[in-house]
């Protein structure tokens, strides 16, 4: 784990594009026959390669680990309804006399497994945020000025991912030479109604920061790769 500080002063030292990782985001690899996000898969294992060799920074809030682990179950399951609507998709289409090749030789849960690793990989591929007095501070004002993210019940869940990421990048300054990405599959309380940019709510203190958003990790690459800093 790393305080905000200290992140902030590593990252000025050397600087590299930045990634903060919601939940969601995470575990949408697990989900992902179930969404049919081919690109989410194919997003992570790059981001997992770029950050193994430092090229990428990672970093995830301190309450994601648990969370992470709190809806492992839940993704998996819905990971292999994609799967199961798949291999019944395929049978069909065999029963009916179309075009299908014999189904790939997977054992139940194996490709779920698979994912579930992947997943794991990226999350202990992140730095942890320790949280920090401003950034909680932040996140508190949101609650109580229900500003997005929160919710209309007043969750600070998202709120204190939000809060510390901006705090990060406000400490890097408006001339930090790499992009900082907030990534979350959440529109529903980050983003603008049917957009994928920040919701008004978030957009004048996210670009005062100097933070951006991605609704998904093959998004975020995309963002990555637009602004030069990954081939």
């Amino acid at each position: 784990m790393t305080t905000v500080a200290r992140a902030a002063t590593s990252l000025i030292a050397s600087p590299r594009p930045i990634l903060f990782l919601d939940t969601c985001a995470l575990l949408d690899i697990v989900r992902a026959p179930y969404r049919g996000s081919i690109g989410t898969v194919r997003a992570s294992l790059e981001l997992k390669a770029l950050a193994t060799v430092g090229t990428v920074q990672l970093f995830v809030q301190d309450i994601v680990p648990q969370e992470w682990s709190d809806n492992l179950a839940a993704a998996r399951r819905d990971g292999d309804l994609g799967v199961q609507a798949f291999t019944t998709t395929w049978e069909i289409a065999a029963d009916l006399g179309l075009p299908a090749p014999p189904l790939p030789a997977l054992p139940p849960g194996s490709l779920i497994d698979e994912l579930e690793r992947l997943s794991r990989d990226l999350l202990q591929a992140s730095d942890t945020l320790d949280r920090d007095y401003d950034g909680m501070s932040l996140a508190l004002d949101r609650v109580a000025a229900k500003l997005k993210p929160s919710s209309k019940n007043g969750t600070v869940k998202d709120c204190h991912i939000l809060g510390h990421a901006i705090q990060v990048s406000t400490l890097l300054g408006r001339g930090y030479p790499k992009s900082r990405v907030l990534v979350s599959s959440n529109r529903s309380d980050f983003a603008a109604p049917n957009s994928t940019v920040f919701h008004p709510d978030i957009a004048r203190d996210a670009a005062v920061a100097g933070l951006g958003y991605a609704i998904s990790l093959e998004a975020a690459i995309a963002e990555l790769r637009v602004a030069g800093d990954i081939a």
